[in-house]
């Protein structure tokens, strides 16, 4: 059962197991923890095709009104003995009252506690994010509003030897990305769909994955919410 779970983490952390961060950064000062829920949708025997359980929890803190920084750990693959982090910063590049630009620059990090084998995955997304419900208020107060966003985010892998003795035959990962989140002073929530790794080929391997490619990728289904404190 170890040896599975570990298979199909390596997999998910692959094809991303966690929705896009702080796609509008935060305000400068404000803090916030966030809780995410889902994965690559795949077919269990018995059950059917469903979003993987993979579970996480992070911190966030706007160092500016431009920039936030955030870590999470993967709460799943931590109860099975492998240590799955996140290190990041989120830089907002355009915006006015309605829409932005956003770029993350990730450090994805997974160490198995019984082996001592780790990897570091470097991660870097764009996002472009449209506002609505905009919500008149007076200056100082928090306000009620919803975005949509899509965008990409990009995996590195830069090691030349995959599991099994297999040689690396893909440096870049990409991902495509589609979600919204609805803002709310407190309590903010997510949902996002996502394109997993179009390019890599989802046949011969141990958890089959259903995908909008057919033979191609997969397809990811995300929760999250966030608390500012």
């Amino acid at each position: 059962m170890r040896i599975l779970l570990f298979l199909i983490s390596g997999l998910a952390l692959l094809w991303s197991c966690a929705p896009a961060r702080f796609v509008e950064p935060l305000q400068k000062g404000q803090q916030v923890i966030t809780g995410h829920f889902g994965g690559p949708v795949a077919k269990v025997p018995g059950i059917g095709a469903i979003p993987i359980p993979f579970t996480s929890i992070g911190y966030g803190r706007g160092l500016s009104n431009s920039t936030t920084v955030m870590g999470s750990i993967q709460t799943t693959s931590l109860a099975f003995g492998v240590g799955q982090f996140e290190l990041g910063a989120s830089q907002k590049l355009w915006s006015t009252d309605r829409m932005g630009l956003s770029g993350q620059l990730n450090t994805n990090i997974l160490i198995d506690f019984y082996t001592g084998a780790n990897r570091i995955w470097p991660q870097l997304d764009a996002n472009y994010y449209l506002k609505y419900g905009l919500k008149s208020y007076r200056i100082g107060e928090q306000r009620n509003y919803n975005f949509m966003y899509a965008g990409i985010s990009n995996w590195f892998d830069f090691y030349r030897i995959e599991s099994q003795g297999r040689p690396n035959e893909q440096l870049w990962i990409p991902s495509l990305q589609f979600g919204h989140q609805w803002i709310r002073p407190k309590w903010s929530y997510q949902a996002e769909v996502k394109i997993l790794a179009p390019l890599e080929s989802n046949e011969n391997i141990v958890v089959p994955y259903p995908s909008l490619l057919q033979n191609r990728g997969a397809l990811g289904l995300y929760f999250g919410i966030t608390y500012s404190l």
